[in-house]
């Protein structure tokens, strides 16, 4: 197997078989970063799809978090009827990002058994929120660990740059 290096984040690893002129990605947090496109001479992004959907995405995941903390605070002010609303929005919001990252790394152009076996956990993580007392927060912490799983490829970037 020849080693080769991710065309996004520079880290060397093993392919079965190299073809010439062909991008290689690490991962698929790779892949879909490298569909990005970076800012042009005015600082200004174009507008393509993979950057509307990291954005909703990104904007869905914020709010997930953000109603998720409120029906907390509603849960400690003794509002029960209103922090369950909350959770069950969080939980709903939380569900739609899951999907719309695991959409995202079958897009990928890098498909590892690692990237199955990372949506095989965050699964059962979301099979475990469905069984608990407090499902948005299990939500909360599944979708963090597979954006997470999906930004390891700018991490190792950056730290490769120091």
């Amino acid at each position: 197997m020849p080693k080769i290096q991710c065309s996004y984040c520079g880290l060397p690893f093993n392919v079965r078989q190299a073809e010439p002129g062909r991008a290689y990605y690490c991962c698929s947090g790779c892949s879909l970063a490298s569909r990005l496109q970076q800012p042009g001479a005015g600082g200004e992004f174009p507008v393509t799809p993979a950057l509307i959907v990291a954005l909703c995405a990104g904007f869905a995941f914020f709010n997930e978090v953000l109603f998720w903390t409120l029906g907390m605070a509603l849960v400690h002010d003794q509002r029960m009827a209103q922090a369950v609303l909350f959770a069950r929005v969080s939980a709903g919001l939380g569900a739609a990002v899951w999907v719309t990252l695991v959409a995202a790394m079958a897009c990928a152009a890098s498909r590892h058994w690692t990237d199955a076996l990372a949506v095989v956990v965050t699964l059962a993580g979301l099979v475990g929120a469905a069984v608990s007392l407090r499902p948005a927060g299990w939500i909360v912490g599944v979708n963090v660990a597979l954006g997470l799983w999906l930004a390891r490829g700018w991490g190792r970037q950056i730290i490769r740059a120091k």
